[in-house]
């Protein structure tokens, strides 16, 4: 017998998530939609912790589960998602993120009527108060979020990423995200949505907290170069398409900038040099000043994603160490604060 459909699905995907399940899975607790949903939850690889939070999830949250005895990547962690969904839209929500609780109600509201719409809620980096975080991690958050609120119209699927909401039916039509690309898969995805005829609005009352992001120079420039590779990957599937936003004005000031990150790039080659340089930043961010030691995590992070650019390949095979190297760090510093 055909199940009824529901109104959304909420599909996180997991990879060793038990440190950041349970703060998440209590924030959709206590949704207030009143429509009928469920939360799908895609483990992606067998892990013994994380299935004794899902076990300990509130009892009156509609959790369905999706296992992946072997992990396969976030893309296709989504696709199983999508695949076990009963939901009429798909609300992807990562498990780092802490929605308030009339995030599913905003997101129904946007998708009432038959025009396919797809809804881009920000993310907010919650950071430790670290020198990292006074001197860029906080402001770089601010900018970003800024960045995403003002987008135009035609490049807001550049920021479709971690927390967002489509039509079900709107996802199967396109194919779903593209589980070759470790890194990337939501923008290449929301550049197809655009080209299927999906209006992208972002919604400023869905700014989520994130709790995953990174919290030290070392991982951020790391990211920063696998960010800049992770291009190569979606211009290849789209020649021709335009990743960044326009490079500023010209100016003395801006050609020195981008002389220096063309200097510091040739120091980071590939991602492990790029860690080796951000780690050579958090020790000595706690012995300058936060302006300064800003200046140079931003060129640090710029040159990382350039230097990505110029040396990394359509294939990411070998990016998703960054991915493990980053919850060895979150696990790490978890450990620290309790």
């Amino acid at each position: 017998m055909t199940q009824p459909e529901l109104a959304a699905s909420v599909v996180v995907p997991t990879h060793r998530g038990a440190h950041r399940l349970p703060a998440l899975l209590e924030a959709l607790a206590a949704q207030d939609a009143t429509d009928p949903w469920e939360v799908v939850v895609v483990v992606d690889g067998a892990d013994e912790e994380t299935e004794a939070v899902l076990a300990a999830a509130p009892g009156d949250l509609p959790l369905r589960v999706v296992r992946h005895d072997v992990a396969r990547g976030v893309s296709a962690a989504l696709n199983a998602g999508t695949a076990a969904a009963r939901g009429r839209v798909v609300v992807r929500c990562d498990d780092d993120l802490s929605p308030a609780p009339d995030m599913l109600r905003r997101h129904l509201a946007h998708h009432v009527g038959d025009e396919p719409v797809g809804v881009v809620g920000p993310t907010r980096d919650v950071l430790p108060d670290t020198p990292y975080a006074r001197a860029y991690g906080r402001s770089a958050t601010e900018r970003s979020v800024a960045g995403v609120l003002a987008a135009s119209g035609p490049d807001r699927w550049r920021h479709w990423a971690a927390h967002c909401s489509v039509r079900r039916d709107v996802l199967e039509a396109i194919g779903g995200y593209d589980e070759a690309m470790a890194y990337r898969e939501d923008s290449e995805l929301g550049l197809r949505l655009v080209r299927h005829g999906v209006r992208i609005v972002v919604d400023p009352g869905l700014v989520l907290p994130h709790r995953g992001a990174p919290a030290d120079a070392r991982t951020r420039v790391a990211r920063a170069w696998v960010s800049g590779a992770s291009e190569v990957a979606l211009t290849a599937r789209h020649p021709g398409v335009t990743v960044r936003d326009a490079a500023p004005a010209a100016g003395p000031a801006a050609r020195a900038w981008s002389l220096a990150t063309l200097v510091a790039a040739t120091a980071m080659p590939s991602r492990a040099a790029a860690a080796r340089v951000g780690g050579l930043l958090d020790r000595i961010l706690h012995r300058v000043a936060p302006t300064f030691g800003g200046r140079l995590v931003a060129l640090a992070v710029e040159a990382a994603a350039r230097s990505g650019r110029d040396h990394g390949t359509a294939d990411q095979a070998g990016y998703g160490g960054q991915k493990d190297d980053e919850l060895r760090a979150e696990g790490r510093r978890d450990r620290g604060q309790r």
